[in-house]
């Protein structure tokens, strides 16, 4: 017990010398860090706002200051921008990621070191190697955790949005059948649906209306920020009719029948890898209760 509370009271020693250190130390910003916040993009201040304010927490301002100091330094130092595509399409900045994969890091490497307390408080001692390995090992594999989470989300985002498009496209051709202008269609369309999805795809509109461009260019920016092309073939067939007065319907129709085919292949080559790889484990259920059934008699035949 004695040297568990030396080793907590010099990491306790040491992490207020750091702080101390860390205070002391003048303040320099990352440039590439500060021009990315004074340049932010339609992805930054338009389509991530909804996304972010869920994902992020109520902190102090003394904390938040600390956050605003170093999680850039941070997020550059681990290349934390090659997940900017992500980052965007889930409403995160690197910094968020950078102060989740801390978290977890650091929640991997508390928990062996309390319990191995814990257990050295009630009289079972516990050699320290083992502790600082499992601790070691956990935080490792927890770092690597929200890297996975991200990845994850934008993948569902992603595919959420296609599955809206296809719904848009056909949305948009049922107006379009009613004449209704090229914006007036996209506009209607897109006031039918509550989803996320169709939220992100009003708004692409509203930052087009209010930046004076035509509706589809908001849609195929929005395309680039999510990395959904079915929305950017919408903004062309569109962009077609708006500017060459093309007829789009038939058009519109074969392309949401194309896409809806897409999506049905899709979920059948999902639900028929999920169908595989349940083979092994009823299998294995079977060859258990075979071994359970046929035991008495085999104990019977061996013993004699």
């Amino acid at each position: 017990m004695n040297g568990w509370m030396v080793l907590v009271a010099g990491a306790m020693v040491g992490l207020g010398v750091a702080t101390i250190a860390a205070a002391l130390v003048p303040n320099r910003p990352s440039l590439r860090a500060a021009l990315s916040r004074l340049d932010a993009g339609p992805q930054d201040t338009f389509y991530a706002p909804r996304a972010a304010s869920k994902g992020r927490f109520v902190v102090p301002a003394r904390v938040g200051a600390i956050q605003d100091r170093y999680l850039p330094r941070v997020a550059e130092a681990l290349g934390l921008r090659r997940f900017a595509a992500d980052l965007r399409v889930v409403g995160w900045t690197p910094e968020d990621l950078a102060l989740r994969k801390i978290g977890y890091a650091a929640l991997g490497v508390a928990f062996p070191t309390v319990f191995a307390l814990l257990l050295a408080a009630t009289g079972v001692h516990v050699p320290l190697a083992v502790p600082t390995v499992v601790a070691l090992a956990l935080g490792a594999a927890l770092f690597f955790v929200p890297e996975l989470d991200v990845r994850r989300r934008a993948h569902e985002e992603r595919e959420d949005m296609r599955r809206a498009a296809c719904v848009y496209l056909e949305l948009v051709a049922l107006e379009r059948a009613a004449d209704a202008g090229t914006t007036e269609a996209l506009d209607r369309a897109a006031s039918i649906g509550d989803s996320r999805s169709f939220t992100r795809i009003r708004e692409a509109l509203l930052r087009a209306e209010l930046s004076r461009v035509p509706a589809w260019y908001g849609l195929s920016e929005l395309s680039d920020v999510m990395g959904v092309p079915e929305l950017g073939d919408l903004a062309d067939i569109m962009h077609l009719s708006g500017a060459d007065g093309a007829a789009v319907y038939a058009t519109l129709r074969a392309r949401a029948a194309s896409l809806r085919t897409q999506l049905l292949t899709s979920a059948t080559a999902k639900a028929n890898a999920a169908s595989e790889h349940m083979v092994v484990p009823v299998a294995l259920l079977g060859v258990a209760f075979m071994a359970l059934v046929g035991y008495p008699a085999f104990i019977r035949i061996l013993v004699g």
